[in-house]
């Protein structure tokens, strides 16, 4: 009768966002002071050398942009591909595979950047000519490049303590790592460009030097004792790895390159429409709106590790739930940066040399601009981590490229302002992508809205997800939850018993263990394919309850049973949480 009614109430149990809030939300000031930081170097570049040389040098920094951008390329393919399956690995309890993408990653960035260094130097003449057609300002331009060339490696291997670190947990780190670079770059800015008088290669020796500091203290977290990944030969070589890094990596790849695409092309067409003053105007917004991606890609980014973990487990309840908290969170973040990018809108024309008034539409428009990409981004991450390549892959196209390059010729054949672009790329392609769901759902009716999920486990009772707070009365509840799923499929009732008390053991020792903590339970019950298993994830301090140092003696008798009843127990910890899988 007791069991029946701990069942009775444990039913009552349902997933909330506790849990899950309070891991997002330490995540995401560090992504969000992260990306800050990256996109430092060229505000502060672009403001500096707007004062100390003039519209030449400020034009010359943003027709070198599309070169920085390569960079990216390489290093956001590479990495974000590795990263985003390592974290799908950790999900499956594949620690190995794990590793060796971490592996994988180092030594393929370490090959490429030497390539790209070696093939842009030999070709420093042609390039510094594709990228600019004025005579004048060539030379600046060829002097940028050369020097952002010289400094590959550190622009592409410091994206892997960037993506390494948070699956570690570790966002923290990224965040001094990034503030290093940035604070660095304006510190050496300041130093190269008035003391020395260095010139535009000042600028950019600045944020080579800045960026190489921030990629060697990253490594150092990286290979230090607290690290889940450490450096080896065993990279992965088969075709089919390949493939789904490469399929991964597609999405971050692709946004870098078609931005360099569209810097290009908004570059040509503001140049042929205004001149170098409407590409100094534009430097000025372009500074700005990167700005605007601490925000933008920030919060999707401070999720994606979390995501890629629940992706591997198809933990479809938890994504959703944390893809809401990304939407409500971001929504808010972005109306405060709006409304601080209209009001200093002069403030900003000012730093940059520009006429008072310049900016004003254009500050309108991509403030305005910055919730519809919210939506954008976050859904082209997360379908790049849910396995929908495709669907991420066609929004970044649109959104980034195709949309914006004919909103802005539509602009300036009307005779409207050009900066309309900015709102219309993102709009556009939302309407697009909700056409484009609506018509795919009509021939897969079993996806969900939106999202796409497959829910045929949910659907099926094969697995239930809830949230427990760390007290007795809420953990014996989970315990009668736990108990009436395995009755459902088919446990004995003697190992039912066991298997309810041993677990609400294993969950009052945690919150022994942490006694200055509110623990916070997320709890996943499953059985797939003939499979039976439970996974406990836990807030607090790392604490691995099924450490053999740790359970021996009369106290430790109801986990020594459940380890022993056990096929399989694993414990991890990562994104900064605990994780303990039985497999039964």
């Amino acid at each position: 009768m007791a069991d029946t009614a701990a069942q009775d109430r444990g039913s009552d149990l349902r997933q909330d966002e506790a849990f899950l809030r309070r891991a997002f939300h330490r995540a995401l000031l560090p992504c969000v002071l992260s990306i800050l930081s990256e996109n430092i170097n060229i505000l502060v570049d672009g403001i500096l050398v707007g004062q100390r040389i003039g519209t030449d040098g400020l034009s010359a920094i943003s027709l070198c942009v599309p070169v920085y951008l390569v960079l990216c390329v390489a290093g956001s393919f590479l990495v974000s591909g590795t990263a985003i399956q390592a974290a799908k690995a950790i999900g499956r309890q594949q620690q190995e595979r794990s590793q060796r993408l971490y592996h994988t990653a180092v030594w393929a960035c370490l090959a490429v950047s030497g390539l790209m260094t070696a093939a842009g130097l030999a070709l420093g003449g042609p390039l510094s000519a594709l990228l600019c057609a004025d005579p004048a300002i060539r030379p600046l331009v060829r002097e940028y490049t050369t020097i952002t060339l010289l400094g590959a490696l550190p622009k592409i291997l410091i994206y892997i303590p960037f993506w390494f670190l948070r699956i570690d947990g570790r966002t923290k780190l990224v965040a001094r790592m990034m503030l290093v670079m940035g604070g660095g770059n304006a510190a050496l800015d300041l130093l190269f460009l008035y003391p020395l008088d260095m010139g535009i290669g000042g600028a950019a020796w600045a944020s080579v030097i800045a960026t190489a500091a921030a990629c060697a203290m990253g490594f150092c977290w990286l290979c230090g004792r607290d690290s889940s990944f450490h450096l080896g030969w065993s990279g992965l070589t088969a075709r089919e790895d390949w493939r789904e890094i490469a399929a991964t990596g597609s999405p971050s790849a692709l946004n870098n390159l078609l931005q360099t695409l569209r810097m290009l092309t908004v570059n040509a067409l503001l140049m042929g429409a205004g001149g170098s003053e409407l590409v100094a105007v534009f430097t000025a917004v372009n500074c700005i709106s990167a700005f605007s991606l601490a925000v933008v890609d920030g919060v999707p980014q401070a999720a994606s590790a979390m995501l890629g973990i629940y992706s591997g487990e198809r933990d479809n309840d938890s994504a959703a739930l944390l893809i809401r908290r990304e939407l409500r969170t971001g929504l808010l973040c972005c109306g405060i940066f709006a409304a601080a990018a209209i009001l200093g809108a002069d403030a900003i024309a000012l730093a940059y040399g520009l006429p008072g008034g310049s900016l004003r539409p254009a500050m309108v428009c991509l403030a305005a601009g910055m919730f519809p990409a919210l939506g954008c981004s976050i859904l082209s991450g997360y379908y790049n981590i849910s396995g929908h390549v495709g669907w991420a892959n066609a929004i970044i196209t649109c959104r980034v490229f195709l949309a914006a390059a004919v909103s802005l010729c539509a602009a300036l054949a009307l005779g409207l302002s050009p900066w309309w672009f900015l709102i219309l790329s993102e709009a556009v392609t939302l309407a697009l992508w909700a056409l484009a769901v609506s018509l795919f759902r009509r021939r897969h009716p079993e996806r969900t809205r939106y999202l796409l999920m497959d829910r045929s486990l949910e659907e099926g009772g094969q697995v239930a997800n809830f949230s427990v707070a760390g007290d007795t009365a809420h953990i014996c509840e989970a315990s009668g939850k736990i108990a009436g799923f395995c009755r459902e499929n088919h446990m004995e009732p003697r190992q039912v018993m066991r298997f309810s008390l041993a677990i609400e053991e294993v969950m009052t020792r945690i919150v022994q263990e942490n006694p200055d903590t509110a623990v916070h339970f997320d709890v996943r019950v499953f059985s797939v394919q003939g499979t039976m298993g439970i996974r406990i994830r836990y807030d607090g301090r790392a604490y691995d309850p099924f450490d053999p140092r740790r359970t021996s003696g009369d106290a430790y008798l109801g986990i020594q049973l459940i380890a022993g009843m056990m096929e399989q127990v694993v414990y991890q910890r990562t994104f900064g949480v605990n994780t303990v899988q039985l497999l039964l």
